[in-house]
């Protein structure tokens, strides 16, 4: 018998221990889990309130040794703890019967007031509208190029108003309380300095938390994950930025898990109803787009899709693209963009696209959800540890497709940016490239939102806000990024271009969401496919116009560079 006959048998011998070891690995762990599970389940019923006194005490007792130690590292945590206190409380109040009678009874002497004087709501409107004006040129009075922005405002609303569906059935009570509500909470988070402080802090907190992922990727895939920091060699962004997509994924399916939110959103509806006036699938979808994006929101509606008014179909669609997902959050700011502002917009994001959704496509129907029969439920009857591995495998092909459109996007530009150069150079004009194009089509947007200090400045903004809707915005960051190494931004140019950018609002995008929702309601599917185009521009306004406030209201930009290469790096010898 020859030697490679012997190694041939023996190879499979191999492979086979291998795969046997392998299976019993899994089996012992799986076992071992179970067995963890199980004896929680047990021990459940004997640890009900009592244990739950026991941590409040400990946790508090803790929080108060943090704050006498050191008050200013213990202070977000201290702020957070006050915040979810306070939410508990006002859930605790709104859910008594003495409050529910007396809100119904409020609300029907409003609704008679209203019905007698028509015009008491809309002055009261007018005066805090007229005051929130005031406030604004006020504040502005030492740099008033900052209210150029209002020039876009009005123009947005008026763009809005006359392309809209129906001009007539415009409902401006609800418009103007989203408009106000969305003016009112970028004054508590741009302006007011504990409102900044709270949210940079909440903003440091989320990246520091969410770059822990990279613990995982660097075990995983060893220096590719954390690269030495190498002259001209770029980190590889499918194994950086991008494994913090599959972190964050389950991280959210643990939130599902534990009912966390489902019942944020499920309060968040019924002070939307207050505050705006919109309805139940309409105010869920729009918070839950803040930090599950356009793909998973509409998940959380999705047994009420069939039943929802072609208004509702658009909002949702709307919210869609004005949106983010909180996955794609550390991948920005790897790019150079500021996560308070990434943050800022997200919030935003949510009455602003309930604003311009109800401008484009006003409600005409009776909504057939009420909210008494509106209900999140999450019926997944998966284990902890199941839902914690399904969720981070599941999203593995999404990575790879995020990296595999990047390939094809960025591709084609180079191509396209070849071709326009070969063709300005027949005739004798250097530099042309394609995103050049965009630039000049979105140039009068981006000089009215703000950036009018020079032309060189307003045309780079507009190229990223061209680029951004005409391929994506992962697209438009990293040319961002780029721009603020280069030092060719100024800080207020990155300031309206990070809002700008902040959302899903591009033309692939519009197939994402005919495919994903037509899925969920397949006889809607003709319905959304009518109004994605005009959603679609929707919600790029709603990203706009938080450009615009934004570009209004901070006085003092913060330019954050690219988390991916720091300044100082080691340079190999060339010989």
């Amino acid at each position: 018998m020859k030697i490679s006959d012997v190694e041939e048998n023996s190879t499979p011998q191999k492979e086979n221990v291998l795969q046997r070891s392998c299976s019993l690995t899994s089996k012992s762990l799986q076992n071992n889990l179970n067995i963890i599970e199980k004896f929680g389940q047990q021990i459940r019923p004997y640890f009900g309130i009592g244990s739950l006194l026991i941590f409040l005490v400990v946790y508090h007792g803790f929080l108060v040794a943090a704050g006498i130690h050191n008050y200013q590292k213990a202070a977000p945590l201290i702020y957070v703890t006050l915040f979810f206190w306070i939410c508990y409380l006002l859930n605790l109040i709104v859910g008594t019967k003495t409050f529910r009678a007396v809100y119904d009874d409020v609300g029907r002497k409003l609704e008679e007031i209203t019905e007698q004087k028509k015009f008491v709501p809309l002055s009261l409107k007018i005066a805090f509208i007229f005051a929130l004006l005031a406030f604004t040129i006020i504040d502005s009075i030492h740099d008033l190029t900052r209210l150029t922005g209002f020039f876009a405002y009005v123009f947005y609303i008026l763009f809005m108003f006359v392309f809209s569906n129906n001009r007539m059935k415009i409902n401006w009570s609800v418009v103007s309380s989203a408009l106000i509500m969305h003016y009112c909470v970028a004054l508590i988070i741009l302006k007011w300095s504990t409102g900044q402080w709270f949210f940079q802090k909440f903003a440091e907190l989320i990246v520091g938390f969410l770059e822990f992922a990279q613990v995982g990727a660097k075990f995983v895939f060893g220096f590719i994950a954390g690269p030495p920091n190498i002259c001209d060699l770029a980190p590889v962004f499918i194994f950086t930025s991008l494994q913090t997509l599959i972190y964050f994924s389950a991280v959210v399916a643990l939130l599902f898990y534990f009912g966390i939110i489902q019942v944020v959103l499920q309060k968040s509806q019924w002070f939307m109803k207050v505050l705006i006036g919109t309805t139940p699938v309409e105010s869920v979808n729009a918070w839950a787009c803040t930090f599950l994006g356009m793909s998973e929101a509409p998940l959380m509606v999705a047994p009420y899709i069939e039943k929802l008014t072609d208004s509702e179909i658009f909002a949702i669609v709307t919210s869609g693209f004005a949106c983010v997902a909180g996955t794609v959050f550390t991948a920005y700011v790897a790019l150079g963009a500021c996560p308070i502002y990434l943050l800022t917009a997200s919030l935003l994001s949510a009455p602003m696209s309930l604003a311009c959704s109800k401008i484009m496509f006003p409600e005409t129907e009776e909504s057939n959800v009420k909210e008494e029969d509106f209900k999140l439920e999450h019926n997944d009857k998966r284990g902890f540890f199941d839902t914690l591995c399904s969720a981070g495998v599941a999203l593995v092909p999404t990575v790879f497709a995020i990296g595999a459109t990047l390939v094809v996007i960025m591709s084609l530009l180079a191509f396209l940016d070849a071709v326009m150069e070969y063709i300005g150079d027949l005739i004798g004009y250097d530099g042309w490239t394609f995103q050049m194009l965009f630039g000049y089509a979105f140039f009068p947007l981006a000089y009215m939102m703000g950036v009018n200090d020079n032309s060189d400045q307003t045309l780079l903004v507009a190229q990223l806000m061209g680029t951004k809707t005409a391929v994506n915005e992962f697209v438009a960051y990293n040319n961002l990024g780029i721009l603020q190494k280069a030092g060719k931004l100024q800080p207020k140019s990155v300031v309206i271009a990070t809002y700008a950018l902040c959302g899903f609002s591009n033309f692939s995008s519009m197939g994402m969401s005919i495919e994903f929702l037509g899925g969920l309601a397949p006889s809607k599917r003709s319905t959304i496919s009518k109004l994605v185009l005009r959603a679609l521009c929707a919600g790029s306004i709603a990203c706009f116009m938080n450009a615009t406030v934004a570009g209004i209201l901070i006085s003092s930009p913060v330019i954050c560079q690219s988390s991916q290469k720091s300044d100082t790096c080691f340079r190999i010898p060339s010989g």
